[in-house]
């Protein structure tokens, strides 16, 4: 009902029937510390039960919104929430100002228990362009029990031309990623409205429609999440997690609980409606639901809001990130089903917007993951419906609606992309501007170093950062688009300090960002002492007096890093391979960024404790031995373990990385001495030789050395003493391997070393067979004495051996040598080899160069 009407005979459901399930205490569980944070005492009060999930608002137009509550006072109660399954009257008003003393709608709705006692209220004959507060309440034994006050806005009506409009956009808010700090900075600013991309929840393994409830309600009991929907109408689509990762239409993604997949998606759709204020338009029918739908802000900015998971094509080549095989070229493949992409163009053909926005959830650009010859994508993305993409981006040339801007999410992950009318020509014309948004909280450890690696080769990429949580601003006028990059310094730190990344500026007319703020970090460039050249790949830290790292950065081509940390004294670091590392003590102050630049020396030959093998895929730590030069630098465990290499790890090398590169290898297991032949797909996973103990033979001059003594696992008579030395000038670590029998009797083993590379593009090779790509291992006889492998990154990493005399043994991602020894007893053998880390140029055969050292 919409009407002005008298109060409601409300049946009373008693304050003391809400409480029953928690105890008395207005969030029962919440309470007994069941929340990854407390709830502040503000908030307690604010949300009281049964309205525990709090208020919100969406979907508004020029003369409605939808207002939002559910019962529930008890939120962890996957069951019921706590309430009877019993209908109750609710009670809703909105007024002109938060005092209510001017209201201009009011009305009851039922909440009934087959919809989880949620609330959907479409608030209509509302004025254009004007803010409004509402609130809930029910009838309790005490008398009336209210909602907090929500704040919610209409648009401006079709015709008008507003002069400006803020909005953020937000996804991937991953209970398990913390607390969520960037709900409490986007609470605090002056928008007009926010949109949610996608994963507003991660489903469990249980597909149970109680179990989607249970999510949603645990997702709300953030009070920095609550507030943000009080204080901001929300417009919402789903990504793939509100059902299950990377589902394509009624194909799962994975596996689950055993149940039909399109029942778990039906289940996942109406708790997502059920926990979020949609329109009745986008009330699911079993599996189904229409979600795609558009807006328009006056003549200011046309929204298009699209659904990507519910009508795609599945996933081609398997999904994955992997080179894409001719499926993913099919023209009949489509990102959004052919009907919305035809609604969707019609659209933006008809649009007479300034502004013409795609809100949508995937990453539209493309991006080679593989800087060698080959193509690494990610076949979730628009990278996997290249024939889609293009139809879109054909479109957006040929007809040249508005100064379109794609908004995207996903990726947990900031980036600012020219969308190209070819990717492979950095020359193509953009036709298109692409802000990427960083994640509210879900962390992006599983391909940040994948990206930065392969940046090179995407030039298109304007910015990227894959370090901070946070979300996007946008701000629009006629002649502008400016966009801010939020972010926090700790996701799982609910208090923690937002700050600017870096700000962007479209301009009417003319497609493509431009940057015009560095943000409010800490900035500078890390250049060559005897050059002045700008130094990539150089790792940045911020650590504070007790020697907590608390930011960190890679410097990028032009040698400029990017880090944050509160107001403090810290030890700013830099460390780059093939140069001598560098600190110095900064200060940063309140509300004011800081730049520092600083110079750095080539270094001579070293061994020692006290640095790393800088890369966000690095496995030492401190306290490992690094030998470095010019040209390298190689981590030698001196404690430190890998899990794949557990109990063994100490004295084998874990990073290794070129001058101006980072380290990506996963690890080189050197060397191992095993009674049997290794065969089959474990094969890498010796752990027939253990050290006792490693050492520093010699720390600086001509040249540097390290030592690991040990014995085999298998011959306890078999003694191996590897000693690693290197020199100024080469572009290797000589690593020589005695073998010494000290029983009485002769022993027979396989020798030799295994490299492994987890990376993207991973690629194992060997001397005379070029680039290994199968999944099972096999024999090889090299042509020259040398295995190698490399990644995505332009660096190739070899084991060249002194003696020929030895066969390899490869699949795609691993390669290892093999060699058959006798001993008898007193007797020695030395494996002679030397560990090299070199840049490719790009090469077709990266392995080429290796022939050359």
């Amino acid at each position: 009902m919409t009407d002005v009407l008298p109060e409601p005979r409300v049946p009373r459901l008693g304050r003391r029937r809400f409480l029953t399930a928690v105890g008395g205490s207005a969030l029962g569980a919440l309470a007994a510390g069941q929340l990854a944070w407390p709830e502040s005492a503000e908030a307690l009060d604010l949300d009281t039960a049964p309205f525990t999930l709090g208020v919100a608002s969406g979907e508004p137009d020029h003369h409605s919104v939808v207002l939002w509550t559910r019962l529930a006072p008890d939120p962890l109660n996957a069951e019921t929430g706590g309430m009877p399954a019993e209908a109750v009257e609710v009670r809703w008003e909105v007024a002109r100002d938060e005092h209510f003393r001017h209201v201009v709608r009011r009305g009851t709705v039922t909440a009934r228990p087959e919809s989880a006692h949620s609330v959907h209220i479409v608030a209509e004959d509302l004025a254009p362009d004007r803010w409004y507060w509402y609130r809930f309440s029910t009838a309790g034994e005490g008398g009336a029990v209210h909602s907090r006050t929500g704040r919610t806005r209409t648009l401006p009506a079709p015709g008008d031309r507003p002069e400006r409009l803020r909005f953020a956009f937000v996804s991937c808010q991953s209970w398990a990623g913390g607390a969520y700090a960037a709900y409490r900075d986007l609470a605090e600013q002056d928008i007009d409205f926010v949109l949610h991309l996608g994963d507003y929840i991660y489903e469990t393994a249980g597909g149970g429609l109680a179990e989607f409830r249970r999510l949603h309600q645990l997702y709300k009991t953030s009070p920095d999440l609550r507030a943000a929907h009080a204080r901001f109408p929300f417009f919402t689509t789903w990504d793939d997690h509100e059902v299950q990762n990377n589902y394509a239409a009624d194909i799962a993604g994975g596996a689950g609980d055993g149940r039909p997949f399109l029942e778990r998606r039906s289940n996942g759709y109406q708790a997502y409606y059920e926990h979020l204020p949609l329109r009745p338009a986008q009330r699911p029918d079993g599996p189904d639901a229409l979600l795609y739908r558009r807006f328009d802000f006056g003549r200011l900015a046309e929204f298009s809001v699209l659904d990507t998971r519910q009508y795609r094509s599945d996933q081609p080549c398997g999904d994955g990130r992997k080179e894409p095989c001719a499926e993913a070229y099919d023209p009949a493949r489509t990102m959004t089903g052919i009907e919305q992409e035809r609604w969707l163009l019609d659209g933006l053909d008809r649009s007479r917007a300034r502004w013409n926005v795609m809100a949508q959830q995937t990453i539209m650009a493309a991006f080679d993951y593989d800087l060698g010859p080959g193509r690494i994508v990610n076949l979730d993305q628009w990278d996997g419906y290249p024939a889609a993409r293009t139809r879109i981006l054909d479109f957006f040339e040929r007809k040249r609606p508005a100064n379109p801007v794609v908004l995207s999410g996903d990726w947990h992950s900031a980036w600012v992309n020219d969308l190209k009318k070819d990717f492979g020509d950095p020359r193509s014309r953009t036709v298109a501007t692409e802000f990427v948004g960083t994640s509210v909280s879900s962390g992006a450890g599983g391909w940040d170093a994948d990206v930065r690696t392969g940046l090179p080769a995407n030039p298109h990429v304007k910015f990227y950062n894959g370090t901070y949580r946070g979300y996007t601003l946008c701000d629009i006028t006629p002649e502008r688009w400016r966009t801010d990059l939020r972010i926090v310094l700790s996701a799982g730190d609910a208090a923690s300090p937002a700050f600017t990344l870096a700000t962007y500026e479209v301009r009417d007319g003319r497609p493509g960002a431009r940057r015009i703020g560095a943000g409010d970090g800490l900035t500078g460039r890390i250049a060559d002492v005897a050059t002045g050249a700008p130094l990539v790949n150089v790792q940045v830290t911020v650590v504070d007096a007790e020697g907590r790292r608390i930011g960190a950065s890679i410097t990028d081509a032009a040698g400029e890093f990017l880090a944050f940390a509160p107001p403090g004294t810290y030890t700013l670091a830099a460390n780059g391979v093939g140069y001598e590392p560098v600190q110095r003590e900064i200060t940063l102050r309140e509300g004011a960024g800081l730049t520092v630049d600083l110079g750095l020396t080539r270094s001579g030959a070293r061994a020692g404790t006290g640095r790393t093998v800088p890369g966000p895929q690095s496995q030492a730590g401190s306290s490992d031995l690094v030998l470095s030069n010019d040209l390298l630098a190689l981590a030698v465990s001196a404690g430190s373990e890998d899990p794949q290499l557990s109990g063994v790890t100490l004295g084998k090398p874990l990073d290794l990385a070129a001058v101006g590169r980072l380290d990506q290898i996963d690890w080189l297991n050197l060397p191992y001495a095993s009674l049997a032949q290794p065969r089959g797909g474990s094969a890498w996973q010796q752990r027939t030789v253990k050290s006792d103990g490693v050492e520093v033979v010699s720390s600086t001059g001509a040249e540097a050395s390290v030592r690991a003594v040990g014995r085999s696992t298998e011959l306890p008579e078999l003694a191996v003493t590897t000693t690693y030395t290197i020199r100024k000038g080469e572009p290797w670590v000589r690593a020589d391997s005695v073998f010494t029998n000290t029983g009485t009797a002769a022993v027979t083993f396989w020798t030799g070393d295994v490299m492994d590379h987890d990376g993207a593009g991973q690629r194992s090779g060997v001397a005379g067979h070029g680039t290994i790509t199968s999944g099972s291992p096999a024999d090889f006889a090299p042509s020259a004495p040398w295995i190698g492998m490399t990644g995505s990154d332009g660096q190739t990493y070899g084991l060249l051996y002194e003696d020929a005399q030895f066969t390899a043994y490869a699949c795609g991602i691993w390669a290892m040598s093999q060699c058959q020894v006798t001993l008898e007893p007193g007797a020695e053998f030395t494996l002679r080899r030397r560990i090299a880390a070199v840049d490719n140029g790009g090469a077709a055969d990266p392995f080429a160069v290796l022939g050359g050292l």
